[in-house]
């Protein structure tokens, strides 16, 4: 008779065997939770889009991330794109909101069947706010409905930080669909200089070159026509400093600029040359410019312009002499402001030979200027407000000009 041998099954592998009998306990993944990734608690200007997309992630079932749920979005008194999206492969997926009116924003993010996600960001004042804007790094903007009103203006505001002692910049505006202006403050809330006109690119863009003292000066994207809207593109960048040409050129106070006086530059009286700088004093300030050089026999003089004159020029005839100095050894002007506006500081010479380097020095304002604090939101009570003689300005070249063409 045969011997059986009989094999016993270790416990394990048995419940394996079994296991594979039936059916998945499990069952299928189904949404279990959505949660907030990025672009909580953001704040920017009415009308704007945040910078950071908002952004959840949604898990299953088995706790991992989730692809292709139908994620809803809904914000009161903003505007969120797209109202519905499907999360990726990380179960993540996003939208852009869109502020509107000033207050708190609330949006959700919502997957059925699920409690939402709940977004809490700020819309604030657009006239207290203030864009970053770099040296070297062009940013693209928009004049819309919901930015700052300046009476009859939409106006976009800019931080722009200037390092070191000083430096010499170009600020441009540029758009096809509105004729820009470009006015720029000190951090005193001051105006400094002003553009609505670049006579080298079009008659729909402006430029302001300026050697601007460090600190930190807000720029303005506005266009010269009440109520405008539209694209534009902001750029500052460093430029050489000299004079070229009878160009705008425009100084801050605390700068020292080297230039040559040559007959490439304005044409003065008495057959000479000179440098015509722009400056804007208010009422009270005191100007002190010394120029020096070896070259020739130095003249310094300061004309005041109108506020209504739109090309801000001696060759307009509309300016007035308000002080001069040709003292030898050190020509040095000082001039106390009895009305706030433009004036032209002209560098020249006494004898219409008179050629060659010299430099040209702006002592600091009397009384320093206010400190800003915050990178990006400031709160200044005379920043918001264009200056009058800004504002009559803006009236008289639109008024000059019509639609304006190319002077």
């Amino acid at each position: 008779m045969r011997a059986h041998s009989i094999v016993l099954l270790p416990l394990v592998g048995a419940a394996a065997l079994l296991s594979g009998c039936g059916k998945d306990s499990t069952g299928p993944v189904t949404p279990k939770a959505i949660a907030i990734v990025a672009g909580d608690n953001q704040t920017g200007p009415g009308g704007d889009d945040l910078p950071d997309p908002l952004r959840v992630v949604v898990t299953g079932s088995d706790n991992r991330p989730m692809a292709g749920v139908t994620v809803t979005w809904a914000g009161g008194g903003a505007t969120v794109s797209p109202l519905t999206s499907a999360t990726d492969a990380n179960g993540e997926t996003a939208a852009q909101l869109s502020l509107g009116s000033v207050g708190a924003v609330i949006v959700t993010a919502t997957v059925a069947g699920l409690a939402p996600a709940t977004f809490n960001e700020t819309a604030v004042d657009p006239c207290t706010w203030r864009h970053p804007l770099s040296i070297g790094e062009p940013v693209t903007g928009l004049l819309h409905s919901f930015d700052c009103l300046d009476r009859v203006w939409f106006i976009d505001y800019y931080l722009l930080p200037v390092s070191g002692l000083q430096r010499t910049l170009v600020v441009t505006t540029a758009s096809d669909a509105l004729l820009t202006s470009l006015p720029v403050w000190n951090e005193a809330g001051h105006v400094v200089a002003y553009d609505d006109y670049d006579e080298s690119t079009s008659y729909r863009n402006a430029r302001v070159k300026i050697v601007a003292a460090g600190g930190n000066y807000v720029i303005g994207a506005v266009s010269t026509l009440s109520g405008a809207s539209g694209p534009y593109v902001l750029a500052a960048a460093e430029t050489p400093s000299s004079e070229e040409t009878c160009e705008d050129f425009w100084l801050t106070r605390a700068v020292t600029t080297q230039q040559v006086l040559s007959t490439t530059d304005c044409a003065e009286a008495g057959s000479t040359y000179g440098d015509e700088f722009l400056i804007d004093l208010h009422q009270g300030e005191t100007l002190d410019a010394t120029e020096t050089t070896t070259a020739f026999d130095a003249l310094i003089q300061l004309y005041r312009i109108r506020s209504t004159d739109y090309y801000l020029r001696l060759r307009s005839n509309s300016a007035t002499l308000v002080a001069s100095d040709d003292s030898v050894g050190g020509t040095h002007l000082t001039f106390t402001a009895d009305s706030t506006g433009y004036y032209v500081l002209v560098a020249t010479t006494m004898t219409p030979s008179g050629q060659g380097a010299y430099t040209l020095t702006l002592a600091p304002p009397v009384g320093g200027t206010a400190v800003v604090s915050g990178p990006r939101l400031l709160v200044h009570p005379s920043l918001p407000a264009l200056d009058e003689h800004l504002l009559q300005l803006g009236e008289s070249s639109r008024a000059h000009l019509g639609q304006r063409t190319p002077r």
